[in-house]
């Protein structure tokens, strides 16, 4: 999620918890959950602005980054 807020990342991957959370804290910049992509986890693709039309392909050139510690941040 901080990488998310501070720019250094386009997309984020992470629980909605972390949406949740900054947005309960009252952050400028409200996230949103847009993607459910397991059945069981409860995590979520979320991104800056609202996407509509999403498609995987919008991933293509973008950061993509888990959410907990010592997870391998990837470049679509």
């Amino acid at each position: 999620m901080t990488a998310v807020l501070s720019g250094e990342a386009d997309i984020g991957f992470m629980g909605s918890e972390s949406s949740i959370y900054t947005y309960q804290e009252g952050a400028n910049d409200v996230i949103k959950n847009f993607a459910q992509l397991t059945q069981r986890a409860g995590n979520f693709l979320v991104a800056r602005e609202e996407m509509p039309d999403f498609s995987w392909d919008d991933l293509k050139g973008k950061d993509v980054l888990g959410g907990r510690k010592g997870v391998v941040h990837y470049t679509m």
